[in-house]
């Protein structure tokens, strides 16, 4: 069986995901565990669950990716996709699901996303069936178990963590980019404090020893510790900065966390997640 990749640097894993183009536009399935599946294609994944009773799909990401990921699941199956989750309401992530609900699956989401998931003036995102209200949504398939967890902001106020406590896998989508130091347009929606908690509380309070990453071809428990890590490190130095009287923009210039200098856009980046660490920490979102 083929096993999610071991632990590289985090350096050489945003490598591996910023490769040429026309090699992300390859749809790639790797199998992580028996009937667990990781889709990764033009920088999403999408985790999927074969069962003998149907399949499940978290993340359709576009039109031309479910397409694609649906062909892929043929080769492995005639089963049905019955089910598809959405992580969050981002329409990067949301929309292109047509093709799952016209064979029949049941949509599923966080009840704080449906509204959001409604906004979507392209049409191009289904809506949900069934929302979860609380901090946990179970779904039991095949001998299969899927939970849907929620850990409230973090990348967006209706964020799923999508855990598979028999399998030991867990996905984060889009509260963890290993080793990026994300663009500073990216950072709008983006709750630190929120991130950090949600980071802490899935490194403590659950079992896992395989990761999947929203956009990335790759992760780990070890590149998911690293990204709390760098979260830890920036809330210290921020409200530090912050309780001995610096502004924002003495906190930007000032700054360094040397530790993650190998990080990819560190340099140019790392003033705007001060900034968004600092409001975040004022503002507790």
């Amino acid at each position: 069986m083929k096993r999610i990749l071991t632990a590289l640097a985090a350096a050489t894993a945003f490598a591996s995901a910023a490769i040429a183009a026309d090699d992300e536009m390859k749809p790639v399935m790797t199998e992580l565990k028996d009937g667990v599946y990781q889709f990764h294609m033009a920088h999403y994944s999408s985790l999927i669950v074969i069962t003998d009773d149907g399949v499940i799909v978290v993340d359709p990401n576009q039109e031309f990716r479910a397409e694609a990921m649906r062909a892929e699941i043929a080769k492995l199956t005639d089963q049905p996709v019955v089910k598809v989750l959405y992580s969050h309401p981002h329409f990067d992530h949301s929309r292109g699901g047509q093709i799952f609900k016209d064979e029949g699956a049941e949509f599923i989401t966080h009840e704080g996303c449906a509204e959001l998931l409604g906004r979507d003036l392209e049409n191009r995102v289904v809506q949900p069936d069934v929302t979860y209200e609380g901090d946990e949504y179970r779904i039991e398939l095949g001998g299969k178990v899927v939970e849907m967890r929620y850990y409230g902001s973090n990348d967006g106020q209706c964020n799923s963590a999508i855990y598979m406590p028999k399998d030991k896998v867990l996905m984060a989508v889009d509260w963890h980019l290993q080793g990026f130091v994300n663009l500073p347009g990216r950072l709008n929606t983006h709750d630190y404090v929120g991130s950090l908690n949600t980071l802490r509380r899935v490194t403590t309070e659950l079992e896992f020893d395989t990761v999947i990453s929203g956009h990335m071809p790759m992760s780990s428990p070890e590149q998911l510790a690293e990204d709390l890590a760098f979260n830890e490190a920036l809330f210290k130095a921020v409200s530090e900065g912050l309780a001995a009287g610096k502004t924002v923009e003495e906190l930007k210039e000032t700054v360094e966390l040397p530790e993650f200098s190998h990080w990819f856009m560190y340099d140019q980046n790392l003033s705007a997640h001060v900034e968004r660490m600092a409001y975040s920490i004022w503002h507790g979102h």
